[in-house]
């Protein structure tokens, strides 16, 4: 089972997070545009079991684009966000939403985002600005001591994490589901 663990911590600013990974040597990895499109069910299912269904398209001006899709399971306990996580490149997106559609899932939910993708130690570290939400850094590694040591490193409060995802945080933004 793959585990994700992340800490996400709203920021007024990403570039002195910038500069401290710059002096730290962390590896930047690149920048790329996302499109999360989320989907479920008419029940709306999965939100109720707290899990998501969602196929990224992410768009690079030095790579090919990249299609995830991406199921998150129910939370674990944790510090910080911990959920199974499974991911799989396709080559095909039209084909996978023309599939949950055969399979009465709609889409639900979609976030855009500028992502600043950052490797330090052994977490990669993200520099998200999100579209209606605002600015962020998501800390993700194997286990609660290396997100701590990393977001310790970056200057970061592990109290300040937000435990809800994007797509909740959108939802709410947008009223979704009342």
């Amino acid at each position: 089972m793959a585990l994700e663990i992340e800490a996400k911590i709203r920021v007024a600013d990403l570039k002195p997070i910038a500069d401290r990974l710059i002096s730290l040597k962390a590896v930047l990895k690149g920048t790329v545009r996302e499109e999360d499109i989320y989907f479920d069910n008419g029940a709306v299912e999965l939100i109720k079991k707290d899990c998501g269904l969602r196929l990224r398209k992410r768009l690079s001006d030095t790579q090919p684009p990249q299609i995830i899709l991406t199921y998150k399971g129910p939370r674990q306990e944790s510090a910080f966000k911990s959920r199974p996580e499974y991911q799989v490149r396709l080559d095909d997106a039209e084909t996978m939403v023309t599939i949950f559609q055969s399979l009465d899932f709609r889409e639900s939910l979609k976030i855009q985002k500028t992502r600043q993708i950052w490797r330090l130690d052994d977490c990669e570290i993200c520099l998200d600005e999100v579209t209606l939400l605002g600015l962020f850094v998501e800390v993700e590694g194997a286990s609660d001591i290396a997100v701590h040591t990393v977001l310790a490193k970056l200057g970061l409060n592990p109290a300040d994490h937000v435990s809800e995802g994007y797509a909740r945080m959108m939802a709410a933004r947008l009223n979704l589901g009342k």
